[in-house]
């Protein structure tokens, strides 16, 4: 009986890869504010975001060329990561870029597989809610990509860290209240590139949120007309 039931959890897994996929970046959210103050967590957040962008592509089943440019993308993000984390603050502009090169390139993939033509499945579900939090991590890199050149792109009304800038932790948190148009907490986007960026991810937000509507309503019309 009980290796029954552990046969049938690990066929709906297989199933629905992108649930795994959603449960851990959710873990990730929560780890975030409990190790990111220190300099031994950042490094294990860092490592926690390569393997959670790993378990993606394992979900999406994507095609060999596209993993090996994904490969070559992690590559470059752990180098660039291992070097800012051991004092090597020049590179953290390209730590960065390629982090959100990264996430971003991961996220479109699964918005292909979640808005294609094919029949929504529970494992398309995940994958958009996995999507959803994955645009908001890229606009975190993004808005902290523009602190390196802007450290005073963002207030916040607890106050910055000892170089004017937000840590990952305040970035993540505030690329959320964006993306969810809940409004503007203690964080507020000081700049006017900043404040395009904002905007950006509030109609990429909305948007979404559209499309994947009317893509649901898309199906539900078609199966009435068929049945």
């Amino acid at each position: 009986m009980i290796r029954s039931r552990l046969l049938r959890r690990v066929a709906y897994v297989r199933r629905n890869r992108c649930s795994v996929l959603v449960a851990v970046l959710c873990f990730f959210i929560l780890l975030n504010p409990l190790l990111s103050g220190s300099m031994i967590g950042a490094t294990m957040l860092a490592t926690s975001l390569f393997v959670i962008l790993l378990l993606a592509v394992w979900a999406l089943r994507v095609r060999r060329p596209f993993v090996w440019g994904l490969a070559f993308l992690a590559f470059l993000t752990i180098d660039a990561l291992v070097a800012d984390r051991l004092g090597e603050t020049w590179i953290r502009p390209l730590a960065l870029v390629a982090t959100a090169a990264f996430v971003s390139t991961v996220t479109v993939a699964l918005l292909r597989y979640v808005l294609d033509r094919r029949p929504i499945t529970t494992d398309k579900v995940f994958g958009a809610v996995a999507a959803y939090i994955l645009i908001a991590l890229s606009f975190a890199s993004i808005f902290g990509l523009l602190q390196v050149f802007e450290p005073h792109a963002f207030n916040a009304a607890h106050g910055n860290g000892p170089d004017g800038r937000l840590n990952w932790s305040d970035l993540m948190y505030f690329s959320f209240t964006v993306l969810t148009s809940t409004g503007f907490g203690e964080i507020t986007p000081a700049s006017p590139l900043a404040r395009a960026l904002v905007v950006l991810e509030q109609v990429l937000g909305v948007m979404y949120v559209a499309f994947l509507i009317a893509r649901l309503a898309n199906m539900y019309g078609r199966e009435r007309r068929q049945s």
